[in-house]
């Protein structure tokens, strides 16, 4: 009878370890699964980017952007040098303005820096990237002729962005027009800001070369009201690069032979003492007429004054005319280059006889083409 309650408890306890050993064995995987991925172990280089899609619009003030007082960093001065605590008081205040304009320079370099890194980044790694703290900064340009710092030139190399950026961003459509007080907005990401509604002939240009990279997926900054289609990591084109570093007017004739000046004069058609906009150049009928700078045409038309005339858009809001062709050879809306041939000398219109009437204007107002144009 002892045996066989002996064998029976050993029958029970052995049920019993296998039955513990099962729920062990139970417990364990269940926790296992609760803490083992679901995916094998990979590095941070394999695991997807499954952030949201980013926004397209992005809407700015340049009243909030970082300004950028000097483009290098200044010394501060020695407290050492103050006979009071007036002059120690200002040396101190001048001391922490410095500070904090080292600190923006600084902080600007850092940005570019991250900006370029980010650039060699996978796409699935950009969520974690290091990200510049701001994508604009301001800065006013001040007389410094020694290091080119009032100069574009100058500028875009001190501030490491690429030519196109720093000038389609800021719409300056001539080198010559960045002077001492002009307020420039520097991008941290470079590329193309192509404006969608252009101002001048080389945002007109613009539009036309980089349209088939313009899309509803492409991102668009607004600054101040205006916005902007950014084109990453491109720049102006050769083609681009030449017209907007063109500057100088050149004769629109083969030869400089003015019959009447620019300003006050009497009137061959009226005989009243009248304003003359332009210069009149004497030419024989079906003499060649070239466009005295690069721009795209604005307008090809007649009237009773002007007779056939031809108006070109150029940089900086300047136009020049010209009138009394007895023949057009450009279209409206056409880019042309300096010294391309757009008409013919004629007499139509209110004229006494062949010659070519040429115009300059400057944001519509008349400018004297005796000054500015290249002999």
């Amino acid at each position: 009878m002892k045996r066989q309650d002996r064998k029976q408890k050993t029958q029970i306890g052995n049920r019993n370890a296998f039955l513990w050993r099962k729920i062990f064995l139970v417990a364990s995987s269940i926790f296992l699964a609760s803490t083992t991925p679901l995916f094998p172990q990979s590095s941070a280089e394999e695991i997807p980017y499954t952030a949201e899609e980013p926004p397209k619009f992005f809407s700015f003030s340049s009243g909030d952007f970082p300004v950028i007082e000097t483009p290098k960093p200044q010394p501060p001065k020695s407290e050492r040098k103050a006979q009071t605590a007036e002059e120690l008081s200002e040396i101190r205040a001048y001391n922490e303005k410095i500070r904090l304009e080292n600190e923006i320079w600084q902080q600007y370099q850092k940005d570019i820096e991250r900006n370029n890194k980010i650039k060699s980044y996978p796409k699935k790694l950009l969520k974690n990237a290091d990200q510049p703290r701001s994508l604009f900064y301001l800065y006013k340009v001040k007389e410094d002729s020694e290091k080119y710092l009032d100069t574009f030139h100058g500028l875009y190399a001190r501030f490491q962005t690429k030519q196109g950026t720093l000038a389609s961003i800021n719409r300056i459509s001539s080198p010559d027009t960045v002077k001492t007080g002009t307020i420039l907005i520097l991008p941290i990401q470079q590329g193309m800001y192509i404006p969608k509604k252009a101002d001048s002939a080389l945002e007109i240009l613009l539009q036309k070369e980089f349209a088939g990279k313009i899309s509803d997926e492409t991102k668009t900054y607004e600054i101040d009201g205006t916005e902007f289609y950014f084109i990453p990591d491109m720049n102006f084109s050769p083609t681009i690069m030449a017209f907007f570093h063109d500057n100088g007017m050149q004769l629109p004739l083969s030869k400089k032979i003015v019959t009447s000046e620019f300003g006050y004069r009497t009137s061959p058609i009226t005989g009243q003492w009248k304003f003359h906009a332009g210069i009149d150049l004497a030419a024989p009928l079906g003499t060649e007429v070239f466009a005295c700078k690069s721009g795209t045409v604005r307008t090809v038309a007649f009237s009773e004054i002007y007779g056939n005339y031809i108006v070109i858009l150029h940089n900086g809001n300047t136009t020049s005319l010209y009138a009394h062709l007895s023949k057009t050879l450009v279209k409206q809306g056409q880019t042309v280059k300096t010294g391309d041939v757009i008409g013919l000398v004629g007499t139509t219109g209110a004229s006494t006889g062949p010659h070519l009437h040429f115009e300059v204007r400057e944001n519509g107002t008349p400018t004297d083409p005796g000054k500015i144009i290249k002999n």
